[in-house]
């Protein structure tokens, strides 16, 4: 008597596409299980002026270091209003919603300028900070007017925040000439950029970023799928849409 039964066979390739929906499902729970949660932010207990908060307060609210650190940047450079506070990227609408009734405005003591000290014989250069200046500081600076200080602004918006001087060439009407007079006036805090996480953003979040298009946002996403999540940015190297070049223009607003 033989007890062997041949009507049950798995292949090698039903097993790999087994481990495939496995792998799917688990990306699936873990993306539910993230948008699922959902931070809670404490109640200031007194009025504040948002420039004025320590670090202490902003974490006391409900806010990582890292991104107390970021408000408090921008706060040295002048918080002056509901709006600009609620622009700052790691102020959450929910966050907002909690502290928008405690909030109050002062007149800044402080300028959203870094003076660079030469000695006497020569001209003193005040910088300014090209993620944190409103409209109305870019306008300070020799040879921009209302038009390039509102197109920085929101290309500004767009991109997450300026790396670099030769993004600006990016924006319409900017010459290399124009850009060679005012770059003397000019910096950068790359610790104020808005990065996407790869291992939460959707192709969609990834698109909308003016350096990624629809096929490589999908591609970061789809190995993501394949392969679980990202330990390292370099990994999106992998995906064969994204050379050395675009690597390094969208390295700065990614992280994992």
């Amino acid at each position: 008597m033989s007890f062997k039964d041949n009507s049950f066979y798995v292949s090698a390739t039903d097993i790999e596409e087994f481990k495939k929906e496995v792998k799917q499902y688990s990306n699936k729970q873990y993306k539910s299980s993230y948008r699922k949660y959902k931070k809670v932010y404490n109640v200031p207990p007194l009025a504040f002026d948002p420039n004025s908060y320590q670090l202490q307060d902003w974490v006391a609210l409900g806010l990582s270091e890292k991104q107390a650190n970021v408000i408090l940047k921008f706060a040295k450079y002048g918080i002056k209003s509901d709006e600009e506070l609620r622009n700052i990227f790691v102020i959450s609408p929910e966050l907002f919603s909690v502290i928008k009734d405690s909030t109050f405005y002062t007149t800044p003591t402080f300028t959203a300028y870094e003076e660079k000290k030469f000695d006497n014989k020569e001209k003193q250069i005040i910088l300014v900070e090209l993620n944190a200046a409103n409209q109305e500081v870019l306008e300070t600076i020799p040879g921009i007017g209302p038009y390039f200080a509102k197109k920085i602004i929101s290309f500004r918006d767009k991109l997450g925040g300026y790396f670099g001087k030769d993004q600006l060439l990016e924006i319409g009407k900017m010459t290399t000439e124009k850009l060679a007079a005012i770059q003397q006036y000019i910096t950068f805090d790359n610790e104020l950029l808005k990065q996407i996480n790869i291992n939460e953003a959707s192709s969609e979040e990834l698109s909308m970023h003016p350096y990624i298009t629809w096929n490589v946002a999908n591609a970061i996403v789809k190995y993501r799928e394949q392969h679980g999540t990202y330990s390292d940015l370099n990994q999106i190297l992998k995906t064969r849409v994204i050379d050395n070049e675009l690597f390094l223009k969208i390295k700065p607003y990614l992280t994992f």
